[in-house]
C-alpha cells in the first residue's frame, strides 16, 4: 500500500523568457503562481500521518523568502542587471523561468527538505495560470 498527501501553496510573482524566445512572455508580466507538493511513502509514522501538514510550512517559507513578489529572470537575462540595481526582489534561474524549470527547483528544494528513507517526493505540479501548468515527477 501507498500513500500520497500534497500541499498546495500559492505566490505572486513576475517573469519573462527570454533566452531563446521571441512570443509575448518575452515581456515582463506577473502571475498568481500555484505549486503542488506530492509526498508519498509506503508506510506511516508513530501519529499515523505520513509526514504532518504543518511540516510542510517549511517550503512555504522557502518559497516566501526567494519566489514570492520577486522577478524570476534567467541569469543572462539583460533585466537582471536592472532589477538588482534598483534594489527589487528578483530570483536568479539557470534556465528561462517557465513553469517546468520552477517545478525543477521546487522538487530539488522539496527533496533537500522532506525525502528520507520512508518519504520520497512522487511530483511537483507549477500552475502560472488556472488554466496553464507543468508537471515534473522525479
Amino acid at each position: 500500500m501507498k500513500y500520497v498527501i500534497s500541499r498546495t501553496f500559492k505566490f505572486e510573482a513576475a517573469h519573462r523568457l527570454w533566452k531563446d524566445y521571441t512570443g509575448k512572455c518575452i515581456n515582463n508580466h506577473g502571475h498568481s503562481w500555484l505549486i503542488k507538493v506530492h509526498l508519498e511513502g509506503e508506510s506511516l509514522d508513530e501519529k499515523d500521518m505520513l509526514i504532518d501538514f504543518q511540516e510542510l510550512k517549511v517550503l512555504k517559507a522557502w518559497i516566501d523568502e526567494n519566489l514570492d513578489h520577486a522577478s524570476l529572470l534567467w541569469e543572462n537575462d539583460p533585466m537582471c542587471q536592472y532589477i538588482k540595481a534598483s534594489g527589487q526582489r528578483i530570483y536568479v534561474t539557470k534556465k528561462n523561468p517557465t513553469s517546468e524549470h520552477i517545478a525543477e527547483i521546487v522538487l530539488s528544494e522539496a527533496i533537500r527538505l522532506f525525502e528520507n528513507t520512508r518519504i520520497k517526493v512522487q511530483c511537483v505540479e507549477v500552475n502560472e495560470t488556472c488554466t496553464t501548468g507543468a508537471k515534473i515527477i522525479p
